[in-house]
């Protein structure tokens, strides 16, 4: 699993690399509120939001590399020229947080204390893991280049070769920053007259993800507690965890939710996302309870079509995979609660 994950890394950052252009400019929601909205193939990956308060600037995720980071930097300068005073992650995922070396030097760093572990814990060993693997690549290649014959095929493994050497060379200037201010469940930031509340409101996406709110705006920033019509990375997610999560945040007074990735989207778009790991839960449940196979869940269970539009549908499989292993734990569990209750009723 570990070299996998490693290997879907390199292709993302490869992939970064080969669409590394401008994104857009930052999108005024409210007055000192603003989001920038990304494409998931751009080197950004996931949004980021921007907070201009009265002495400084707040931000709300960094984007995938240092490069997206600074182009970040630039178009907060197009909108106000007060210092970056606040960088919040909202979780430890790269997507997310890769960006915060373009912020290195900000005075408050934050994010909840599970995700600095993760970062220090996971990410910098997973990130450590994909440099080993590129450079492996690149000596195999160059072991295949020395004894391949044809001259099409030699300049195929130049290529790669070179594309490989690019990461590297970039990855050599990557320096994971995890925030030095954590929390486990509430804490808000005071700048001026203006509180700024963050939030710990359940697992879900990770199990240290955290939301802001900005309740006179009726604006919430999830960062990946929400997907806006795409299906979910559930990689490090507690799926039924995930669905009390989103109750919670639907009691939160707001009718604009920024997701991680999307479209800034209203409170039916949250309604929605929920209703797919509802529905997720309710496609796999009766096959947990009749004890079939893995394999057969897989092969049987398929998208329903009101989510053919959504993106990422390559990470249904996987949201498949972790429902019925999330549910089978809990029928186990379930089982071994009840066990004790029947011993008892069998003594004499």
């Amino acid at each position: 699993m570990r070299f996998v994950l490693s290997v879907f890394v390199l292709a993302s950052w490869l992939a970064s690399a080969a669409a590394a252009g401008a994104e857009d400019d930052l999108t005024k929601l409210a007055d000192g509120v603003y989001v920038r909205i990304v494409e998931p193939d751009s080197n950004a990956v996931g949004n980021s939001g921007v907070l201009v308060l009265e002495h400084g600037v707040l931000v709300f995720d960094t984007h995938f590399t240092p490069e997206a980071g600074q182009q970040l930097r630039k178009a907060i300068e197009s909108v106000t020229m007060k210092p970056v005073l606040y960088l919040v992650n909202s979780h430890f995922h790269p997507d997310h947080t890769h960006g915060n070396q373009a912020f290195q030097g900000v005075p408050y760093s934050i994010c909840s204390y599970n995700t600095r572990r993760d970062i220090l814990q996971r990410d910098l060993p997973a990130f450590n893991r994909t440099v080993a693997v590129a450079g492996a690549q690149v000596e195999k290649l160059q072991k295949e280049l020395l004894r391949e014959k044809d001259a099409g095929r030699k300049e195929s493994i130049r290529t790669q070769i070179a594309a490989r050497q690019q990461l590297l060379a970039r990855a050599t200037r990557l320096k994971i920053f995890a925030p030095y201010i954590t929390f486990d469940e509430t804490m808000s930031i005071m700048d001026g007259g203006r509180e700024v509340p963050l939030r710990w409101i359940g697992s879900g996406h990770t199990d240290g993800d955290i939301v802001l709110l900005l309740p006179g705006d009726k604006i919430v920033f999830a960062g990946d507690l929400f997907f806006n019509r795409a299906l979910p990375n559930s990689q490090d997610a507690s799926l039924l965890e995930w669905i009390k999560t989103l109750e919670h945040l639907l009691k939160v007074d707001a009718d604009r939710f920024v997701p991680g990735h999307g479209p800034v989207g209203t409170r039916r778009d949250v309604e929605d996302f929920l209703g797919y790991l509802r529905e997720l839960r309710g496609m796999v449940e009766p096959a947990v309870t009749r004890g079939d196979a893995l394999e057969q869940v897989l092969a049987e269970v398929t998208l329903p079509g009101r989510y053919s539009g959504y993106r990422f549908q390559e990470f249904f499989p996987a949201n498949v995979q972790r429902m019925y292993a999330e549910l089978k734990s809990l029928k186990l569990a379930e089982a071994a609660a009840e066990k004790p209750a029947d011993q008892k009723k069998a003594k004499p």
